[in-house]
């Protein structure tokens, strides 16, 4: 009988801990919601108690990016309870998603939500937001997010009530090791929205589904030729400045010297030239065509000065 109870006792754990995060999670986005449409606060905060410990999901020490395990412990697990910051609500009707999205991608945040990786921007802002979410396998959370269609709409909310558009361009699967190339938020200069949860259709661990999105019409912007010129142009001026130093003074003045000794000695070799075929000229008899030939001149002439 001992070992019946504490075998029943083993599993209806998960199914208690799935319940408590459900009911959490759930009561949370309630309270973001409620706090939205009443906040009248020029910055607006809102803030949601959660457990620090208790209703783990399994596998979730490698779920995250960013922080180890044994980082986020040093944060959190010295007190009973954590409050998360909520920055709005992630909606994909495709697939019935609408759940509090965090300030943070951490272990206690994704329990009951999903998470905003740190090292990206916010959602709607120029540059990337990537948004993190566990794949239960009771269908919640991004569970369902390998299975959003290409142009399937996704609404972010901010704590304002703003509501950003975004629409799926690209769903692929890659390698935990390279997620960062997905990420961080300098990836992209245009207004994106990333997507990312663990998978197993390559095997248990070491994969991710990561969705792309992007506003309706949203391009790279294009930088202009004259912007690129002048950012060259200034870095080096900057480099050339700190690279010579001490030693500028000395570079001036060698630099002039140089000058002053290649202009007197192309002065002279054009001087020179111009006055042997000025005489040539003058001693041989006058052509129709001779004004061509002052034309050619000072083509010469003009040419040299350019030169020195």
């Amino acid at each position: 009988m001992i070992l019946l109870v504490a075998g029943i006792i083993l599993i209806l754990i998960d199914p208690i801990k799935r319940l408590n995060r459900k009911r959490i999670s759930g009561d949370a986005l309630k309270t973001i919601e409620s706090k939205i449409e009443a906040t009248e606060e020029s910055v607006p905060q809102i803030t949601y108690v959660v457990p620090a410990r208790g209703n783990e999901v399994e596998g979730e020490s490698y779920d995250f990016v960013g922080e180890t395990e044994e980082e986020e412990e040093e944060d959190y697990y010295d007190d009973e309870y954590v409050v998360l910051n909520s920055i709005g609500i992630l909606e994909i009707s495709s697939i019935n998603i609408r759940y509090p999205v965090w300030d943070e991608a951490t272990t206690v945040a994704l329990r009951y939500g999903l998470g905003h990786y740190v090292d990206s921007v916010m959602p709607g802002e120029r540059g990337n937001a990537t948004i993190l979410g566990h794949n239960y396998r009771d269908g919640s959370m991004f569970h369902y997010l390998g299975s959003v269609d290409i142009g399937d709409e996704v609404i972010f909310t901010d704590l304002y009530g703003n509501e950003t558009v975004f629409y799926v361009t690209d769903s692929l699967i890659v390698d935990a090791d390279d997620l960062l190339d997905y990420a961080l938020g300098e990836i992209t200069k245009a207004r994106q929205l990333t997507l990312v949860t663990c998978t197993y259709e390559y095997g248990m661990k070491g994969w991710r589904r990561v969705v792309i999105c992007r506003p309706y019409g949203e391009e790279e912007p294009e930088e202009t030729v004259e912007t690129t010129v002048e950012t060259t142009l200034e870095t080096i001026l900057e480099t050339t400045a700190e690279t010579t130093g001490e030693t500028s003074g000395e570079t001036v003045e060698t630099t002039v010297e140089t000058t002053a000794e290649t202009t007197a000695e192309t002065t002279t070799e054009t001087t020179t030239e111009t006055t042997v075929e000025t005489t040539a000229e003058t001693a041989a008899p006058v052509d129709e065509n001779s004004g061509n030939g002052s034309d050619g001149g000072a083509g010469s002439d003009t040419d040299a000065g350019a030169g020195t």
